[in-house]
Parts: structure tokens; C-alpha cells; sequence
């Protein structure tokens, strides 16, 4: 065969190859991948999952409260907190838990206080009832609570040992844009106990409203 044949069968796969070859270009539009474990960039939005780790207390009066941490029930994931507690036999003058989520670091809610909810999972330890004698609250760094207290209205259906109530409260009643509390300076989220009661307890996250 002629050379100059050869070289232009030669020229002719080359060209085949470079035309055949995969391209990674996509046929259609994909959705970019986002992160969606946060609100408008705050991603402190855990506040209590299943382990009761260095950032949770609860009050050391042992006869007025007591808490462990169970796999007998969770709302979500393996286990939840039981809480039990009465105030007045155990003659405390005040009881409560908190949680220092995100390893007590700061938070910054400057950014969605105004569009975000503290949510949890509450279930009865024995039986029904329409009142959970307790106040909610957000302190900062510079030692400023805001309190909320619980109000039927979270629960209408109120609470049993059957099924978990969800309650959510918008930041927006905790009044943190008071000019006194430090938005960008939260240090934990806490509850405080009065009366007596028994709940468990699961699923403590901040969501939009």
C-alpha cells in the first residue's frame, strides 16, 4: 500500500477516535446540590438529639427533678429524655434544664429571629393532660433571659402517653429584639419547671416558621 494511503488511514482513525470519544458535558439541567442543614446560613439549628453530652444540665436537686436519658420512646432517632419533677414537695424555690447546643458557642440570631421557631417533641409519662406547668427561655452571654411561658394554644389537642405533641414557638415571643438581649450573642435555650409533672422530651431543633 502506498505510504501516502497508509498516512491517511491513519489520520482518518485518529479523527474517529477524537469524534466518538465520551463528552462529559450533562443533556439536561441538574439541581445543584445545597445544603439544607440551616436557616438563611445559621446552622446551629440542633438543639437536642438522643445524648444529653457537656452542654445539657439539668438542676441538681434530686428530690424535686430527676432525668435520664431512655430508649424506652423516642420521637426521633433511638432514645429521648425523661423528665420528672415536682417542685413544691421537693421544696425547691427553682428548677430547670438547659441546653448550651452547638458546644456552647455562641449563636448568632440577628439574622432569624424574626423568621425561625424553637421546635421540640413532648410525650406524657403517664396518662393525659392539657397543662405543662412550664417557661421557656433564651439567655445571652451577658446573663439577659427572655421568657415565654407554655400557653395552650401550642398544644390544642394537649399531651398523652400515646403519641408525641409537637410544640413550636416562634423566637419573635421570646422578644429578642428587645435592644437588651444580644442576638448575636446566645448562649443557651432553657426550661423552666413549676408544679410537678413527667414528659419526655426529644427532637429540640430551631426551624422556620
Amino acid at each position: 500500500m502506498p505510504i501516502k494511503n497508509c498516512l491517511f488511514i491513519v489520520l482518518l482513525i485518529v479523527s474517529c477516535q477524537s469524534v466518538v470519544k465520551p463528552s462529559k458535558q450533562v443533556l439536561y439541567d441538574q439541581d445543584i446540590a445545597t445544603d439544607t442543614n440551616h436557616l438563611n446560613g445559621f446552622k446551629a439549628i440542633e438543639v437536642f438529639q438522643e445524648v444529653a453530652d457537656r452542654s445539657v444540665w439539668v438542676s441538681p436537686e434530686r428530690q424535686c427533678v430527676q432525668y435520664l436519658i431512655t430508649d424506652s420512646t423516642a420521637y426521633a432517632g433511638q432514645r429521648s429524655m425523661q423528665l420528672k419533677w415536682n417542685k413544691i414537695t421537693g421544696g425547691c424555690q427553682w428548677i430547670g434544664l438547659g441546653f448550651g447546643w452547638n458546644n456552647w458557642m455562641a449563636k448568632d440570631f440577628s439574622d432569624i429571629y424574626t423568621t425561625a421557631s424553637i421546635q421540640m417533641a413532648v410525650k406524657s409519662c403517664s396518662g393525659t393532660f392539657k397543662n405543662l406547668p412550664v417557661a421557656f427561655a433564651f439567655e445571652d452571654y451577658a446573663g439577659t433571659q427572655n421568657y415565654y411561658g407554655f400557653q395552650a394554644s401550642m398544644a390544642p389537642n394537649g399531651f398523652s402517653d400515646s403519641a408525641w405533641t409537637i410544640i413550636k414557638i416562634p423566637l419573635l415571643k421570646f422578644n429578642l429584639g428587645d435592644g437588651k438581649f444580644e442576638l448575636e450573642n446566645v448562649k443557651q435555650f432553657m426550661i423552666q419547671l413549676e408544679a410537678e409533672g413527667g414528659i419526655y422530651l426529644d427532637d429540640i431543633r430551631i426551624v422556620k416558621n
